[in-house]
């Protein structure tokens, strides 16, 4: 992730690291779920523009991946991640 990617000018009022340890948080819960999602800041200031944060995964998979609400629940997708962000961000504070 460089700066010009990752700019003020998508999210006002966010700071860069706050935006990159949001985005490193979700890649990193799919790659440990074995998901081949990876998310970048234009993709995150799409899905913040249709969804609150807590819907943003459902988001995603509904525009994105909707094959897979066939097989799984979207709030189950959500959840997954939720959770495997949660672990993430406990490691990375007990580093």
């Amino acid at each position: 992730m460089t700066a010009s990617v990752l700019s003020g000018d998508q999210f006002p009022g966010v700071a860069f690291d706050s935006l990159a340890a949001e985005l490193a948080s979700y890649n990193h819960a799919f790659c440990e779920l074995e998901l081949p999602w990876r998310w970048d800041a234009t993709l995150l200031a799409q899905l913040k523009s249709l969804a609150a944060d807590r819907d943003l995964v459902g988001a995603y998979v509904e525009r994105n991946q909707a094959h897979l609400l066939r097989a799984y629940e979207k709030a189950f997708l959500s959840d997954l991640v939720h959770a495997a962000r949660a672990r993430h961000r406990e490691d990375s504070a007990a580093a």
